[in-house]
């Protein structure tokens, strides 16, 4: 189980379910960056690596991914407002796929980074290196993000992997990340989830990873073996929505440097910018593509 590698037959499938509510305007762990910044740099990034995965030497990379990016929120009178958060030519569309993600950024955006660099006298120096940094998610603006349907995404995801899965039952299975500060407004999403968890394709369930992004200045948690390392109500009605990470990817985990106890759930709590990225990093790593394998298999 939790075996299969991608290919153009038997590609994999990232779903990001993205809380787009007010209150991730909000600071992450008591900081000043808002935690929508925080979550809409982790997941450019991350739908960034998955185009690296799946570039071989090619014009274009390989189809080895499909990637649904859905956002919530509500109204002003409460209403959900729930669905597609590509914009661009790829507005309103559920699941894209790795070649078309390539093609349509919405913009390529110049950041600056820290590296380490010789001063040209032996001596290594932090110097700001300006790099390119592709778009496919934007935070909404102030006036379109209210309250946090968390029950009705994950309704809303469910036909959605269900036809992927239907069209590509020997696959890895669909891999759900869900990025929010964890107060629902619609009721009890937990029922939700466990039905998202109990698709399955012929490799295993869909696994479902929630980031819990908090205000709070507590100390982080990730991958958290039981509910009691977690503060508060709303950390631990994630913990229970999270899938328990498979065997294959704690391996991977902690090849990469990352502890991930047995019996660990697929979850971060109060994760700052760099464990929300290892949580993110080992959860599309660990899926298909990272085994290079003969043209002929591919």
């Amino acid at each position: 189980m939790y075996s299969q590698t991608a290919s153009r037959a038997k590609p994999g499938c990232v779903m990001f379910l993205i809380d787009q509510s007010f209150s991730m305007k909000d600071g992450i762990g008591g900081s000043a960056r808002p935690k929508a910044d925080a979550v809409s740099t982790a997941v450019n990034k991350l739908i960034s690596e998955l185009i690296q995965i799946c570039e071989k030497g090619e014009e274009k990379p390989r189809h080895w991914f499909d990637v649904g990016m859905i956002g919530y929120t509500t109204d002003a009178n409460g209403n959900a407002a729930v669905g597609s958060a590509f914009g661009g030519s790829l507005a309103g569309q559920d699941l894209v796929g790795i070649p078309d993600l390539f093609d349509n950024p919405l913009d390529i955006e110049v950041r600056k980074r820290k590296e380490q660099q010789d001063d040209g006298t032996g001596n290594l120096i932090m110097v700001d290196v300006e790099v390119n940094f592709p778009v496919w998610y934007r935070v909404p603006p102030d006036d379109q993000r209210f309250g946090t349907p968390t029950r009705t995404a994950f309704e809303y995801a469910r036909p959605i992997l269900e036809g992927w899965i239907a069209a590509h039952p020997e696959s890895f299975p669909p891999l759900v990340i869900h990025l929010t500060d964890g107060e629902p407004t619609d009721g009890d999403p937990k029922e939700a989830a466990a039905d998202l968890r109990s698709l399955a394709t012929a490799d295993g369930n869909v696994l479902v990873v929630n980031c819990h992004i908090s205000s709070s200045k507590a100390e982080g948690v990730l991958f958290p073996t039981y509910d009691g390392q977690l503060p508060d109500i709303f950390a631990k009605d994630l913990y229970a929505m999270s899938s328990e990470m498979p065997d294959a990817l704690r391996i991977t985990a902690e090849v990469k440097q990352v502890s991930a106890p047995i019996g660990c759930r697929m979850m971060a709590f109060n994760a700052d910018s760099v464990a929300l990225l290892k949580l993110l990093s080992v959860g599309t790593m660990s899926t298909p593509g990272v085994i290079d394998r003969p043209a002929h298999l591919r």
